[in-house]
């Protein structure tokens, strides 16, 4: 039984853009291109999420605010 590799996502986009160039096929090309971008975004949108937690605080974490359970 083998076990499948392990990819970061952290990684991802440049290992992609690397398999890309290494590429003879345009179309697989374009999609690992696509897929580094994409990997690219959701890194930046989770350091954005993460910078805007930690200066203003999670949601609902302050008493009194929000909804009562």
């Amino acid at each position: 039984m083998t076990v499948p590799p392990k990819y970061y996502l952290h990684d991802l986009g440049p290992q992609a853009q690397m398999m890309a160039k290494n590429c003879n096929n345009e179309r697989m090309a374009m999609m690992l291109e696509y897929v580094a971008i994409g990997s690219m975004i959701v890194m930046a949108g989770a350091a954005a999420s993460q910078i805007l937690r930690d200066v203003f605080g999670s949601p609902g974490s302050e008493h009194g605010h929000g909804r009562s359970r």
